[in-house]
């Protein structure tokens, strides 16, 4: 409850309003039975035409206040709850991105989507109730008691046990549904995950003709959410028409009271009528109150899920060091990775084991080795993604953990194994590298990247719209657009995470000659499947099972390396079969 909390403190003004208007609210929601109590006594039963005028004339005016102040309570109680979602929508966002890959992967694609969607959607809901029905409920009901006992104690007695009774009732049903509501939000999450798995994989799905499977596994996830909301639903279809039938019991006992005490001449009709009202009044604000309640377990799970999150710790924590501070610079190496050692969490044997190598400025650095071999990890490693466990690695002659994370990126330029661009068009995309990027600077990027004559035919050229995922663009299209965009950051260090893989070789060639052409001092980490892309690579390190087994150049490693001529043999089989 603690960010519900934080959110209210820091919106007192609307708070206080919403309160004051609530007030308000509740004034002349008790006015009306004494009015009508009068206009009985004083106007019905006397005859008097005057009294009835005017009471029914204030009657109208507070009906209408009421009303006008009703409307404007609902906007400021909405104004509360839309800012309540967009603050914890960011907060959730910030907080995800400040997660470490393993701790996302923990959570889940789909959790996160659910979490950031329904169940703050569910917080919003749950907070407009608590204002506009919840919080007026026990104003009403002293209130309402209060006048009660004053026109008789005994009526007043039976409202306080009826409303005891009804709210231990209302505990119970909170304590049955709870985990119910943590089930269904649950089973929420493995909807999304289902159906997100069957949207985007629908071409995989479609190859191998298992749209039979994915039908029963989807219908086993919508079957296991249907039955929780049916158990769920059922409780309180019971416990509905038990509160209506309490209700009516009351009514019929204070009804009859009424009628005894007006018989002996202690209560006049018109008290009876303002009893009336004030009961009903008080059980239609509790039975509001109680179905406000029922979304208490699922607004609890929602909640909870959200403050798993929030409360979360970030495995990797930034330093000290503020974003964007220049290091110190150092005429050796541009990266180093001294002795450095990772283990995935869970696994037994370590990816990367006692690694070291340099890369100076302006050289290129290829890595090769076989699939598991920890290729693709030296790049997380470097960019921080994971924590290693053993050694250290700097850049620019500093460990890249007392650094800020974003101080470390700055200094990269990362093009990453699977090509993904955003939505919007490609100059969006380009500049997520350098947001003041000019457009000549885009242009020098895509020329480089032997995407500049295709961006050139689009009908709008930079400004050609990019689908979700860049699912408008081939492969290689992707794959270039995604090293342009790297290459507008101008870093100090340039990864490329088997980024020419999609490419074929006659561009493949031509990228790699622009790059050693255009690219001259920035250091240059290329991580790749085939050797014909690293074949003019300063030095190559070949990685087996984690361990470095050879560095040099193509030629060095042909001769001492057998690992290393054992991929250039395969490679060469293939090209001649």
């Amino acid at each position: 409850m603690k960010y519900f909390k934080i959110f209210l403190k820091s919106h007192k003004g609307k708070l206080f309003l919403s309160v004051l208007l609530l007030l308000c609210s509740v004034v002349g929601t008790l006015l009306i039975p004494t009015l009508i109590a009068n206009v009985v006594d004083q106007g019905i039963l006397q005859g008097d035409m005057k009294v009835i005028t005017r009471v029914g004339l204030q009657m109208l005016l507070v009906a209408l206040a009421g009303s006008a102040i009703s409307v404007f309570s609902s906007w400021v109680t909405s104004d509360l709850g839309a800012l309540f979602g967009r603050e914890m929508r960011s907060k959730l966002f910030k907080k995800i991105q400040e997660l470490s890959v393993h701790q996302f992967d923990q959570l889940g694609v789909s959790s996160l989507l659910t979490r950031s969607t329904s169940d703050i959607t569910n917080l919003q809901q749950t907070l407009g109730m608590m204002l506009q029905i919840v919080a007026p409920a026990p104003l009403i009901l002293v209130a309402s008691m209060i006048m009660t006992f004053m026109i008789s104690p005994m009526i007043a007695l039976i409202q306080f046990a009826s409303i005891v009774l009804m709210m231990l009732a209302s505990v119970v049903l909170l304590k049955k549904s709870n985990a119910l509501s943590r089930s269904i939000q649950r089973r929420l999450d493995l909807i999304n995950k289902v159906v997100r798995e069957s949207i985007t994989g629908v071409r995989v799905i479609r190859a191998f003709g298992n749209e039979a499977y994915e039908e029963h596994r989807s219908g086993k996830a919508y079957e296991s959410y249907a039955e929780n909301m049916i158990h769920l639903n059922r409780l309180f279809a019971v416990a509905t028409p038990m509160i209506w039938l309490a209700m009516g019991a009351v009514m019929l006992v204070i009804l009859g009271l009424g009628g005894a005490f007006s018989l002996k001449g202690t209560m006049a009709v018109g008290q009876i009528t303002a009893v009336i009202e004030y009961t009903t009044m008080t059980m239609g604000y509790l039975i509001s109150a109680a179905s406000a309640f029922t979304t208490l377990p699922k607004t609890l799970a929602c909640l909870g899920r959200l403050q798993e999150v929030l409360d979360m710790e970030p495995a990797i924590k930034d330093n000290d060091i503020a974003p964007g501070k220049k290091l110190k610079q150092q005429e050796d190496a541009i990266v180093a990775f001294n002795h450095v050692s990772f283990s995935y969490p869970g696994a037994e044997e370590p990816v990367i084991h006692d690694l070291s190598f340099k890369i100076m400025p302006g050289q290129t650095t290829a890595v090769i080795g076989s699939t598991g071999s920890g290729k693709s990890t030296i790049a997380d490693l470097l960019l921080r993604i994971h924590d290693i466990q053993q050694g250290s690695i700097t850049l620019g002659g500093t460990d890249i953990r007392s650094l800020s994370q974003q101080s470390l990126r700055d200094r990269i330029g990362c093009v990453p194994q699977k090509a993904f661009l955003f939505s919007g068009t490609i100059a969006d995309n380009l500049r997520m590298g350098n947001e003041q990027a000019a457009d000549r600077d885009l242009w020098t990027a895509l020329r480089i990247a032997q995407a500049e004559n295709f961006v050139k035919g689009l009908p709008k050229g930079l400004n050609s719209p990019v689908a979700q995922g860049g699912t408008n663009f081939s492969g290689g299209q992707r794959q270039r657009l995604s090293i342009a965009r790297a290459l507008v950051k101008k870093a100090d260090v340039f990864l490329f995470d088997d980024s020419f893989s999609a490419l074929d070789v006659k561009t493949d060639a031509a990228l790699r000659t622009a790059l050693r052409q255009n690219v001259k001092t920035s250091a240059k980490l290329v991580i790749a499947q085939r050797i014909s892309s690293i074949l003019d690579a300063d030095q190559i390190l070949v990685l087996d099972k984690g361990c470095l087994v050879g560095i040099g150049t193509h030629d060095i490693l042909l001769k001492n390396c057998s690992v290393y001529r054992a991929i250039a043999e395969s490679q060469m089989n293939e090209r001649e079969a």
